[in-house]
């Protein structure tokens, strides 16, 4: 047999596959070339949303106010002649807080309590201190009144602090001292002194920054349970102080004083009028 004699599989059908082969081969070549070309084309996709999620609280007022808009009032100015008018007066007892019918008589006139601590008292622990006496060192004005009848009293202290900016440091640091002092106690030399128990301090939801708690005043014996609140207008710090003197259960003698919202809108009402008469 000659050596040009095809071998018996090299029949047409091999020649074919050949080329299929080949051609498989040509075209593997042209896709790793174009690969190496453009390794990553960019996929257009359909353009994805934004989408903003908003935060509310449940049943919350809506307000018109911008939160960056400071209240009316917040740069008010108050002296020693216009600072008197923030304190509440008889008829405003009279119409707002039920223990205060038929009357209410003067306790405490003005002039008559000075700021801070009677002479040797001390208040434990000694960090309540501001709980009691608003500010650590003397303010640049002070003054105090007392209503009351046999039902119950209100205590309203005003204090001016130089300007705004500091009467704003200063309501931090009392609240601040405030919610750390759920109980402290009054020490008198050779007299009978006091105890405080506070519940946690509520947020006044109002035109001026406002605190409110519930308390009971420990005193000779006797529990007193009422209302204990603070506010800031300007450069004053008002700090009020309702008990409820009716015996017998402290939430329905506390009840007689009306609630914290309602007397923290007094005082508030009171503050806004004075604002407005600063001119």
């Amino acid at each position: 047999m000659s050596g040009s004699t095809p071998p018996p599989d090299a029949g047409p059908g091999r020649s074919r596959a050949g080329w299929w082969w080949l051609l498989v081969a040509v075209l593997a070549i042209a896709l790793v070339t174009a690969l190496v070309a453009q390794p990553w084309a960019p996929v257009e996709t359909e353009p994805t949303p934004t989408v903003t999620v908003t935060a509310t609280e449940p049943d919350a007022e809506p307000t018109t106010q911008s939160p960056s808009v400071p209240p009316p009032g917040s740069d008010a100015m108050f002296d020693g002649t216009s600072a008197p008018r923030l304190f509440v007066t008889s008829a405003e007892l009279l119409a707002d807080v039920p223990a205060a019918e038929p009357e209410v008589q003067p306790l405490i006139t003005s002039g008559q309590l000075p700021w801070g601590l009677p002479a040797g008292s001390t208040v434990e622990p000694p960090e309540c201190t501001i709980a009691v006496t608003v500010v650590t060192t003397p303010p640049p004005w002070f003054d105090a009144l007392m209503w009351g009848n046999d039902a119950m009293s209100f205590e309203q202290e005003v204090l001016l602090l130089p300007d705004p900016a500091a009467a704003r440091e200063a309501f931090r640091a009392l609240v601040t001292a405030v919610d750390a002092c759920p109980e402290y106690s009054q020490l008198n030399p050779d007299i009978d002194g006091a105890t405080w128990t506070a519940e946690p301090a509520i947020e006044g939801q109002a035109v001026y920054p406002s605190i409110v708690q519930e308390i009971v005043h420990l005193a000779e014996g006797s529990e007193v349970p009422g209302f204990r609140g603070h506010m800031l207008v300007g450069n004053a710090i008002v700090t009020w102080t309702a008990e409820a003197l009716t015996a017998g259960d402290a939430d329905e003698a506390r009840a007689t004083l009306g609630d914290a919202a309602s007397l923290s809108a007094m005082v508030q009402d009171q503050a806004q009028s004075a604002v407005r008469s600063l001119g």
